[in-house]
């Protein structure tokens, strides 16, 4: 028998708490799965207590190290994504929470970074997925699309290429070969400019309630320019699927 998969909210003792079991929430229904909460607990457990409680989400508490405990719940075989928040507090200067930046430059299994000032909502109806061009760009965001085809979900591929103008062969050419999931499954939105500074403001433009990014988990200073200006600036959940492991992760989702 084929055990649900489980879409793993991991929570700590802030406000956070509730949008990332929100999103966590809309992402199982999306990827017909259950949610589990965990909470590592430090300094306490009030908020994940109530706030699982409230969501009818049921918790695990864990203890010891924060984040080896977490990325050992999300290595689970039946965990097909991971959501944490990005940080404890809206103010804060770095673009992710040291937890959340250990959790997503190790855990070989998707994980949805969730802003603390995200507006979330109960489904996921749009998703937004940046390609630039290559196999393997296109290859990790695959299964998530392939899910999301099945479902009452809009798709939408954004290439930034430093061209506008519509061109109705070149948009068929480049699905065919980028989007292995067939064609009438998704629409390209094609735009002109830096990917870093596009991105973010196309999210909330086309009103995308979920980004899908494929990286190869380093966001060390001068890697990852799109994922960084993405998570720094977006009010919209992140998902990040490792490309170094594409087939292990994609299969997870």
């Amino acid at each position: 028998m084929t055990r649900m998969a489980t879409v793993l909210a991991a929570l700590d003792n802030s406000l956070a708490v509730n949008p990332v079991l929100v999103m966590a929430r809309a992402l199982a229904r999306l990827l017909g799965g259950r949610v589990e909460a965990i909470h590592v607990v430090g300094e306490g457990a009030r908020a994940a207590e109530e706030a699982t409680i409230a969501a009818g989400v049921p918790l695990r508490l864990g203890h010891g190290r924060v984040v080896e405990s977490l990325i050992e719940a999300g290595q689970a075989d039946d965990v097909a994504a991971m959501v944490i928040g990005a940080r404890g507090t809206i103010g804060s200067d770095h673009v992710v929470g040291s937890t959340a930046l250990a959790v997503v430059t190790s855990l070989q299994t998707p994980v949805v970074v969730v802003p603390p000032a995200a507006e979330v909502g109960p489904r996921i109806r749009r998703v937004l997925v940046p390609l630039e061009g290559t196999t393997s760009s296109s290859l990790a965001p695959r299964s998530i699309i392939e899910v999301a085809s099945g479902a009452e979900v809009e798709v939408i591929v954004l290439h930034v290429d430093g061209q506008d103008e519509d061109d109705e062969r070149w948009t068929r050419e480049f699905l065919t070969r980028f989007c292995p999931w067939g064609l009438g499954k998704v629409r390209l939105e094609r735009r002109a400019g830096r990917r870093e500074e596009i991105l973010p403001g196309v999210a909330d433009e086309l009103q995308s309630d979920l980004i899908v990014l494929g990286w190869a988990q380093r966001l060390s200073r001068g890697r990852a320019p799109v994922v960084r200006a993405t998570l720094a600036r977006s009010k919209i959940p992140v998902m990040l699927i490792p490309v170094s492991v594409g087939g292990e992760a994609n299969e997870r989702a």
